[in-house]
């Protein structure tokens, strides 16, 4: 087992080196660790019943005595939602921003956790001095209220860790970067900086969320009907951009959606949009007419059961979409999630409503770095090594090309589990270990390389077939049926069931005549079933096979009962 007690900095990656989301990452010197992030991962349709997934943090239970913290960057789920599922591996003080704790809390009271964890607040001193550690909380802009940049000092080199963020104008208050800190690090030495790859491919600069706002109050007051808008719940800055719109529009903003009811209370706790007390959710304005609200919902991503896809479904109590109405996007597409979208946005415009995206007019501006904003932020931290993060393989490639093309000295990218070494001078892997991805399954956590998984995606493509056969102790076949809810409609089913039972009785009665042994009989039913479906259907069901043998019961009455020798 590693020590982590070379001289230098190890850099562990559980999650989120090279992908988009599942964030979390280990910096250990001298024996003492810390963790950066626990945040979620997002599936695809290739798991059913999980629509997220975390960094197993496994690994680290056996260090727990030497985790000093962990230190939440900001709040976005891909950063912070996993942290009732990873804290209880660590066991350790808990540290971010206010409102980052904010939501920490919420997600800590759903699994009964929030009496157990420390939380410490750094808003009012942003340094936090631990053994061989120092972590500043730099404030950074991104599309999250309170994201910060982390300066981590050790006594064998610094790091700058900067996972998610871009540089705005600096003109709305929630969307600051506080630059004369970063270019205090950079005058004290940045030897490696761990670095956001999200927009690496983005070549032109990028709208501000000022110019974003400006739009939305220019587009909003001059459409007609019901205005439905869907942007990301925990961007506040975004949420207040639309309340302002509807202000101009002469609308009452309208909150849908359980997240983004809870962020705003947590917004609210923290200071933000204090200005704003006429924010209602539905069931305060029920009957309000369409013409007079601006419907402000969760969903962007087409999550399941979210506001967006209950009303783009006809399914929400409250909000009834028709002819002409508008639906406004005003979030990008997360990688993964484009056909869930599509479908969703076609449903929309099915019902004949007006479908507004960041392609039409400028309703969305990303909280990531494109090129101008790294190669501005290379000049200005002057790192000796650049490491790519935050990006599937395609964007960390290109991320390390682009830092060689603007003069860094050295690029590295590293694997989850990858144990890197900076021993002063160069970063290399020392070692991998095994970094297990956990799904979240309806509250409990399931390896994504389980046999139910697998199970689950062979039922999910395959199908299921159940057999179930009673033997007699004399071995004549008493009963048999199978029958399967997927395979085809039901009166098809039926025609193919009675097909087959005519086929196969006489011949599993013959095989019983032979007195096989019960793995033979097993095998034998089985496989003159499942074959059959195959040939008429082309579906290789996963087959599920129970046999009811007389004489086992015969001989469980015959056994005799335990019984207390008297004294």
């Amino acid at each position: 087992m590693n020590d982590f007690k070379k001289k230098g900095i190890y850099f562990l990656p559980l999650g989120g080196a090279d992908e988009i989301g599942m964030n979390m990452f280990v910096y250990a010197v001298n024996g003492k660790l810390i963790v950066v992030d626990a945040g979620y991962g997002f599936l695809n349709d290739d798991f059913p019943g999980m629509d997220m997934c975390y960094a197993s943090p496994e690994f680290l239970e056996n260090y727990r005595e030497d985790i000093l913290g962990l230190f939440i960057t900001h709040g976005h789920e891909d950063h912070l939602g996993a942290i009732a599922q990873i804290w209880p591996s660590l066991q350790c003080p808990v540290y971010g921003t206010d409102f980052s704790l904010g939501l920490v809390k919420e997600r800590l009271s759903e699994y009964k956790l929030q009496d157990m964890v420390p939380l410490i607040s750094v808003n009012k001193e942003r340094v936090i001095r631990l053994e061989d550690f120092e972590i500043e909380f730099i404030p950074i802009a991104h599309s999250i209220p309170e994201t910060s940049a982390l300066f981590i000092k050790t006594p064998n080199g610094n790091i700058m860790h900067a996972t998610d963020w871009r540089f705005d104008d600096n003109k709305l208050s929630m969307v600051k970067t506080d630059f004369v800190s970063l270019e205090r690090a950079s005058k004290e030495g940045v030897d490696i900086f761990v670095c956001d790859s999200t927009n690496v491919m983005v070549d032109e600069p990028q709208a501000s969320e000022e110019d974003v706002r400006e739009n939305l109050i220019k587009i909003i007051p001059e459409m007609q009907g019901g205005i439905v808008a869907t942007c990301f719940a925990s961007n506040i800055m975004r949420l207040e951009s639309l309340i302002l719109a509807a202000r101009a529009g002469g609308r009452t903003p309208i909150l849908a959606g359980r997240s983004l009811v809870t962020n705003v209370k947590i917004a609210k706790q923290c200071g933000y949009l204090s200005e704003y007390g006429d924010i209602h959710t539905l069931e305060e304005v029920e009957g309000i007419t369409s013409d007079k609200a601006l419907y402000i919902c969760t969903g962007s991503q087409a999550n399941y059961r979210s506001a967006m896809s209950t009303i783009a479904n006809d399914e929400n109590k409250y909000i009834k979409l028709a002819a002409e109405d508008n639906v406004i996007f005003s979030s990008k597409i997360i990688p993964g999630n484009e056909d869930k979208i599509e479908r969703l946005q076609e449903k929309i415009l099915a019902k004949g409503v007006n479908l507004v995206t960041e392609e039409d007019y400028l309703v969305h501006t990303s909280g990531h770095a494109c090129k101008k904003d790294l190669r501005a932020m290379y000049e200005l931290l002057n790192p000796k090594i650049v490491l790519p993060v935050h990006g599937d393989k395609k964007f960390i490639r290109e991320h390390k090309k682009f830092a060689k093309s603007c003069g860094v000295d050295d690029v590295f990218s590293a694997q989850n589990g990858d144990i890197c070494l900076y021993d002063g001078h160069k970063i290399e892997m020392q070692e991998q270990i095994l970094a297990e991805i956990m799904g979240v399954d309806r509250g409990r956590s399931v390896s994504l390389s389980s046999e139910l998984v697998k199970n689950r995606r062979r039922i999910m493509y395959n199908c299921t077939l159940f057999i179930s056969a009673v033997i007699s102790k004399d071995y004549k076949l008493k009963s048999l049926q199978f029958s399967s809810i997927d395979i085809l409609e039901e009166n098809e089913w039926y025609v193919l069931h009675e097909e087959i039972m005519k086929q196969v009785k006489p011949l599993i009665e013959q095989k019983l005549s032979e007195n096989p042994n019960r793995n033979a009989v097993e095998d034998f039913i089985r496989g003159q079933i499942r074959r059959r479906v195959l040939s008429a259907t082309d579906i290789k069901p996963v087959t599920t096979l129970h046999i009811h043998w007389e004489e086992d019961e015969e001989k469980a009455e015959n056994k005799p009962e335990d019984t207390e020798q008297e004294q």
